[in-house]
Protein backbone atom coordinates (compact mmCIF):
# COMPACT_ATOMS: atom_id res chain seq x y z
CA UNK A 1 0.00 0.00 0.00
CA UNK A 2 2.68 2.12 -0.16
CA UNK A 3 2.34 4.98 -2.58
CA UNK A 4 1.54 3.24 -4.82
CA UNK A 5 -0.56 3.49 -8.68
CA UNK A 6 -0.82 -0.38 -8.55
CA UNK A 7 -4.99 -1.19 -8.45
CA UNK A 8 -5.66 -2.58 -5.21
CA UNK A 9 -7.58 -6.48 -5.40
CA UNK A 10 -9.51 -7.47 -2.41
CA UNK A 11 -11.12 -11.02 -2.28
CA UNK A 12 -13.47 -12.21 0.78
CA UNK A 13 -16.42 -13.95 1.35
CA UNK A 14 -18.67 -10.77 1.32
CA UNK A 15 -18.77 -7.74 -0.05
CA UNK A 16 -21.19 -4.20 0.33
CA UNK A 17 -20.59 -1.27 -1.38
CA UNK A 18 -22.40 1.74 0.03
CA UNK A 19 -21.38 4.70 -2.89
CA UNK A 20 -23.35 7.75 -1.23
CA UNK A 21 -21.01 7.17 2.00
CA UNK A 22 -17.81 6.61 -0.49
CA UNK A 23 -17.52 3.31 1.70
CA UNK A 24 -17.15 -0.64 0.55
CA UNK A 25 -17.05 -3.41 3.15
CA UNK A 26 -15.57 -6.84 2.96
CA UNK A 27 -16.26 -9.35 5.38
CA UNK A 28 -14.95 -12.82 5.11
CA UNK A 29 -11.35 -14.26 4.78
CA UNK A 30 -10.44 -10.47 2.73
CA UNK A 31 -7.17 -10.63 1.37
CA UNK A 32 -6.67 -7.11 0.07
CA UNK A 33 -3.25 -7.21 -2.49
CA UNK A 34 -1.43 -3.75 -4.22
CA UNK A 35 1.73 -4.47 -5.83
CA UNK A 36 4.12 -5.81 -3.56
CA UNK A 37 1.79 -5.25 -0.36
CA UNK A 38 -0.73 -7.88 0.95
CA UNK A 39 -2.96 -7.56 3.67
CA UNK A 40 -5.10 -10.36 5.37
CA UNK A 41 -8.25 -9.76 7.61
CA UNK A 42 -11.18 -10.64 9.16
CA UNK A 43 -13.42 -7.42 7.74
CA UNK A 44 -12.20 -4.65 5.64
CA UNK A 45 -13.55 -1.11 4.95
CA UNK A 46 -12.59 0.97 2.35
CA UNK A 47 -13.16 4.76 2.44
CA UNK A 48 -12.81 7.48 -0.65
CA UNK A 49 -14.06 11.46 -1.15
CA UNK A 50 -14.78 11.83 -4.48
CA UNK A 51 -13.67 9.16 -5.85
CA UNK A 52 -10.17 8.79 -4.60
CA UNK A 53 -8.95 6.25 -1.58
CA UNK A 54 -8.39 7.74 1.65
CA UNK A 55 -8.58 5.33 4.22
CA UNK A 56 -8.46 1.27 4.65
CA UNK A 57 -9.71 0.46 7.81
CA UNK A 58 -8.76 -3.93 8.83
CA UNK A 59 -9.90 -6.07 11.84
CA UNK A 60 -8.87 -9.29 11.97
CA UNK A 61 -7.34 -11.77 15.13
CA UNK A 62 -4.95 -10.40 13.83
CA UNK A 63 -4.92 -8.74 10.99
CA UNK A 64 -1.30 -9.32 8.51
CA UNK A 65 0.43 -6.92 6.83
CA UNK A 66 3.27 -7.65 4.29
CA UNK A 67 5.11 -5.02 2.46
CA UNK A 68 8.26 -6.91 0.28
CA UNK A 69 9.86 -3.74 -0.67
CA UNK A 70 12.13 -3.45 -2.68
CA UNK A 71 15.26 -5.20 -1.11
CA UNK A 72 15.38 -8.38 1.45
CA UNK A 73 15.94 -5.83 4.00
CA UNK A 74 13.66 -3.47 3.87
CA UNK A 75 10.62 -6.15 4.21
CA UNK A 76 8.07 -4.96 6.35
CA UNK A 77 5.48 -7.34 8.04
CA UNK A 78 2.83 -6.53 11.16
CA UNK A 79 0.08 -8.12 12.60
CA UNK A 80 -2.47 -6.45 15.15
CA UNK A 81 -5.83 -6.58 16.10
CA UNK A 82 -6.70 -3.30 14.04
CA UNK A 83 -4.78 -1.84 11.14
CA UNK A 84 -5.54 1.33 9.47
CA UNK A 85 -3.73 2.88 6.29
CA UNK A 86 -4.21 6.34 5.67
CA UNK A 87 -3.48 7.38 2.12
CA UNK A 88 -3.03 10.80 2.30
CA UNK A 89 0.05 11.24 4.72
CA UNK A 90 1.36 7.04 3.66
CA UNK A 91 0.85 5.95 7.43
CA UNK A 92 -0.20 2.30 8.28
CA UNK A 93 -1.15 2.35 12.13
CA UNK A 94 -1.10 -1.01 13.98
CA UNK A 95 -2.64 -0.72 16.94
CA UNK A 96 -3.74 -3.82 19.99
CA UNK A 97 -1.35 -6.54 20.22
CA UNK A 98 0.71 -5.08 17.68
CA UNK A 99 4.25 -6.29 16.46
CA UNK A 100 6.37 -5.51 13.16
CA UNK A 101 9.43 -6.28 11.66
CA UNK A 102 11.30 -4.25 9.57
CA UNK A 103 14.48 -5.99 7.83
CA UNK A 104 16.12 -7.84 11.13
CA UNK A 105 14.42 -5.66 13.94
CA UNK A 106 11.26 -6.54 15.87
CA UNK A 107 8.93 -3.80 17.41
CA UNK A 108 5.86 -5.29 19.90
CA UNK A 109 3.96 -2.89 21.71
CA UNK A 110 -0.03 -1.35 21.52
CA UNK A 111 0.38 1.48 19.13
CA UNK A 112 2.91 1.16 16.15
CA UNK A 113 2.85 3.57 13.28
CA UNK A 114 4.78 2.93 10.45
CA UNK A 115 5.52 5.64 7.28
CA UNK A 116 5.38 3.78 3.99
CA UNK A 117 7.35 6.82 2.05
CA UNK A 118 10.32 7.24 4.58
CA UNK A 119 10.30 3.34 6.17
CA UNK A 120 10.19 5.16 9.97
CA UNK A 121 8.32 3.45 12.44
CA UNK A 122 7.18 4.92 16.05
CA UNK A 123 5.99 2.34 18.77
CA UNK A 124 4.57 3.91 22.21
CA UNK A 125 2.71 2.49 24.80
CA UNK A 126 -1.07 2.06 25.40
CA UNK A 127 -2.88 5.13 26.60
CA UNK A 128 -3.17 3.73 30.19
CA UNK A 129 0.66 3.36 30.62
CA UNK A 130 0.16 -0.35 32.14
CA UNK A 131 2.91 -2.21 28.88
CA UNK A 132 6.24 -1.38 27.63
CA UNK A 133 7.14 -0.84 24.19
CA UNK A 134 9.80 -3.71 23.19
CA UNK A 135 12.37 -3.73 20.38
CA UNK A 136 14.49 -6.14 19.61
CA UNK A 137 17.47 -5.41 17.66
CA UNK A 138 19.42 -8.71 16.11
CA UNK A 139 22.91 -7.85 15.80
CA UNK A 140 24.90 -8.18 12.09
CA UNK A 141 25.76 -11.83 11.64
CA UNK A 142 29.51 -11.19 11.37
CA UNK A 143 29.62 -9.19 14.85
CA UNK A 144 30.63 -11.18 17.92
CA UNK A 145 33.23 -13.65 15.04
CA UNK A 146 36.79 -12.93 16.12
CA UNK A 147 39.00 -10.80 18.35
CA UNK A 148 38.67 -7.37 17.21
CA UNK A 149 42.55 -5.55 16.10
CA UNK A 150 44.65 -4.26 18.23
CA UNK A 151 45.73 -1.27 16.35
CA UNK A 152 47.64 0.73 19.25
CA UNK A 153 51.23 -0.84 18.96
Amino acid sequence: MAASKDPINIEADNAKIIEKEGKSVYTGNVILIQGETRMSADSVTVYSVDGKLTQISAKGTPVRYEDKGNSKDSNITGEANLLEYYTRDNRVLLLDNARLTQGRTQFSGNRIEYNTATDVVTAEVSKTGSERVQVIIEPDKLMGKGKPENKSK
